[in-house]
């Protein structure tokens, strides 16, 4: 009998960060939501601008507290700025263990096109100190007028606003409520017998509209054993799939970024990063792989060993 439970697709939605590059502080945590939110992580996150510059997508484990960010770095054009543009990022946290990358970036692309169409957004960027950045050509007018600076202000403190507004408009919008799971019971006589995992009729529907929505031709399904019981996931993809195991002496968010710029490939599924012993550590993932399959992990594997502290790849073609 197949039943259903209402649980909210982005349940782990835990909070939204926006970063910025101070010049004389370097990366800084400029607004979160909540304000109570992990400082720790926060901090951390914050961070990762010190190794990201490409606007590229990437997550970042927490395992220690079983969050993941979701993080996309921005540029935004700027008057007042070095090089006419604001180095920012844009952070997502979640506690979600497979984080529905495609509906994040959907949303996070969102944001940054809605923050485009205001050309004086980034004024909301220098409140307090901040404002000291100002380009001292910007207070007087063209002709030589000097321009009111409590007029100024005001300006910054409407920008800075906006800037908050969308930030938990956007926190809210990821943590709307829709059902999403489907759920049947089973004698595991009845398992056993069919060597086979009966599928609700529902979700193997939804799965099809998904699959036919990204055009996709094949259905990638991973089985993760946590704990006392084993949780599957199905997402649609084209061509093959690979699985790729990095065991390294040190991980860091530098050699993570690294690591995707070798690799270029789609990712579909991560379990994360996990300590392992003697202070080794792994990154396991697996990658859709569109084209030659065994050109493909002759790159990869390639680049991943001239890559420093890697003692050992491992690449797999999933069957």
């Amino acid at each position: 009998m197949e039943t259903f439970s209402k649980t909210p697709r982005h349940q782990g939605i835990m909070a939204v960060l926006l970063s910025i590059f101070d010049t004389r502080l370097g990366p800084v945590a400029f607004i979160v939501i909540p304000r109570s939110f992990n400082d720790k992580i926060v901090k951390k996150t914050v961070k990762l601008m010190d190794f990201v510059h490409d606007d590229e997508f990437f997550i970042q484990d927490n395992p220690e507290d079983g969050i993941k960010s979701i993080n996309m770095p921005m540029g935004i054009a700027s008057k007042w700025a070095r090089g006419g543009s604001e180095m920012a990022q844009l952070s997502v946290f979640t506690t979600e263990e497979v984080p529905q990358l495609d509906a994040f970036k959907k949303a996070m692309v969102e944001f940054k096109d809605e923050l485009a169409k205001d050309p004086e957004i980034y004024m909301g960027f220098y409140t307090g100190n901040r404002k000291e950045y100002i380009p001292q050509a910007f207070f007087t007018s063209p002709e030589g007028k000097r321009i009111d600076v409590t007029r100024l202000d005001g300006l910054i403190a409407a920008k800075h606003d906006k800037l908050a507004t969308m930030l938990e408009v956007l926190h809210d919008q990821l943590r709307i409520v829709t059902p999403t799971t489907y759920a049947s019971m089973q004698p595991i006589a009845t398992i056993a017998s069919a060597d086979a995992l009966p599928v609700p009729r529902t979700a193997l529907n939804e799965l099809k509209d998904l699959t036919r929505g990204k055009n996709a031709s094949r259905v990638f399904t991973v089985f993760r054993k946590v704990g006392d019981m084993v949780k599957i996931d199905a997402i649609p993809c084209n061509g093959q799939a690979i699985k790729v195991r990095i065991i390294v002496k040190e991980l860091t968010p530098e050699f993570i970024m690294r690591t995707a710029r070798v690799i270029e490939l789609p990712l579909l599924f991560t379990s994360g990063i996990c300590q392992e012993k003697a202070g080794r550590c792994s990154y396991e993932a697996y990658f859709a792989v569109p084209g030659d399959v065994e050109a493909t992990i002759s790159r990869v594997r390639s680049g991943l060993a001239l890559l420093e502290k890697v003692e050992k790849v491992e690449i797999h073609v999933v069957q």
